[in-house]
């Protein structure tokens, strides 16, 4: 993603763990979604995925966040 189109980033290894988690999602989805000829495999797989892919949304969305301040 071109730096223009996206929010600053406060944490960018957080922000790289979640590019990694869409990726695999990506992934577990074309897998199980063209590669599986079982309907509850794929039917699990595709889910599988998904899942996955709002966990690294949130991921995302968390890495772009500033950190609270706690007081003490």
């Amino acid at each position: 993603m071109l730096t223009t189109n996206r929010k600053h980033i406060r944490r960018p290894q957080v922000y790289g763990w979640g590019q990694l988690v869409i990726a695999i999602a990506l992934c577990c989805q074309a897998l199980f979604g063209l590669m599986t000829d079982d309907l509850d495999t794929r039917q699990w797989g595709t889910l599988t995925g998904s899942v996955l892919m709002v966990i690294g949304i949130i991921v995302i969305a968390v890495s772009q966040r500033t950190p609270g301040h706690r007081q003490t």
